[in-house]
């Protein structure tokens, strides 16, 4: 079995929509419990129809050539676009959640860009008999 090496094209590949977002968001939970490792969930919330908009497609192009091959881009809502960043502490997710909203400001007018909210999952931290808590982190 051999390996080989893909690339993305992000001017064909369009982001998950929202199940498919939320059925990998849902698998990130379960591989961070099995490996006890932490990932992060940022959620850009647009005050546009951002499927219909050139710019959005533009931004998310952008985006892509920031984050890692491993990092997933999707729709969580109708008008939100999130980032699911395995292996990914709520700090270093802070970091990067400050670019990609650059990103986003560059190519969107600043009252179409509502918010930026941050989530990490701590496997550690949870207790195995609970629902995982997400620690919130609003950007402005």
């Amino acid at each position: 079995m051999g390996f080989f090496k893909t690339s993305r094209n992000s001017s064909i590949d369009l982001p998950a929509g929202k199940e498919a977002f939320q059925q990998a968001v849902e698998k990130e939970r379960y591989r961070s419990d099995r490996s006890n490792q932490t990932y992060s969930l940022l959620i850009l919330s647009l005050a546009i129809k951002s499927e219909a908009d050139e710019r959005i497609h533009q931004a998310i192009a952008t985006i892509r050539e920031r984050i890692r091959t491993i990092d997933e881009i999707g729709w969580y809502e109708e008008n939100q676009l999130g980032l699911i960043l395995p292996f990914t502490s709520m700090e270093g997710a802070n970091l990067l959640a400050d670019e990609i909203c650059g990103i986003i400001t560059a190519h969107l007018a600043p009252a179409e860009f509502l918010a930026c909210e941050l989530f990490s999952y701590d496997p550690e931290k949870v207790p195995e008999s609970e629902i995982p808590v997400w620690k919130k982190n609003m950007q402005d």
